[in-house]
């Protein structure tokens, strides 16, 4: 049955009748934050493993509609002889990312594994730029966050004040630590 189907399909019928077929081509990305997990696996030199025997188009990813949240693609591999659940993503190509990163070995233990944060904004003054050179001097990292209107993790920016607010989170709570000049 497998010889008649795949020269049905037109493939070679050579002698090894047990040779698997060609993975299905991935399928289109589910959304503009799945394109991006797409391209991020482009440029880690990345391929998503496709299957077609997974309701998503990716190995190990499943979707389930009538899962609660928004995180509603399931990531399980067969690790010995059981499943193991790795996580639940937002869009299948997230979940295939991080595949695809467990099987090239690299470092999965933040399970959100986002592609890393954007350049640091242009410092919007003098103080702004004097701040970020003494940032340098001192050996620290200015965290960077696509999330904050300031361009800076915990960092807002205020209309009403014209200022910038650094809040962490601790004890459970967001915590206002001040209001600033510059980010």
């Amino acid at each position: 049955a497998l010889f008649y189907a795949r020269r049905e399909a037109g493939r070679d019928t050579g002698s090894d009748l047990t040779a698997p077929a060609p993975p299905p081509p991935p399928p289109a990305p589910s959304s503009v934050v799945g394109a991006e997990a797409v391209q991020q696996a482009g440029r880690e030199g990345l391929t998503l493993a496709t299957s077609s025997s997974s309701n998503s188009g990716y190995k190990g990813v499943y979707y389930h509609p009538k899962q609660k949240g928004s995180k509603k693609y399931e990531l399980k591999v067969r690790v010995g002889d059981k499943m193991a659940f790795l996580g639940c993503f937002a869009t299948a190509e997230e979940a295939a990312l991080f595949y695809a990163r467990r099987e090239a070995g690299r470092d999965t233990s933040d399970l959100t594994a986002p592609p890393p944060p954007p350049p640091p904004p242009e410092p919007s003054s003098a103080a702004g730029a004097e701040a970020v050179r003494q940032a340098e001097r001192e050996g620290l990292t200015l965290v960077t966050s696509s999330n904050s209107n300031s361009g800076y993790r915990g960092v807002t920016f205020k209309q009403g004040s014209k200022k910038y607010e650094l809040t962490v989170r601790f004890g459970g709570r967001q915590n206002s630590l001040g209001r600033f000049a510059t980010a």
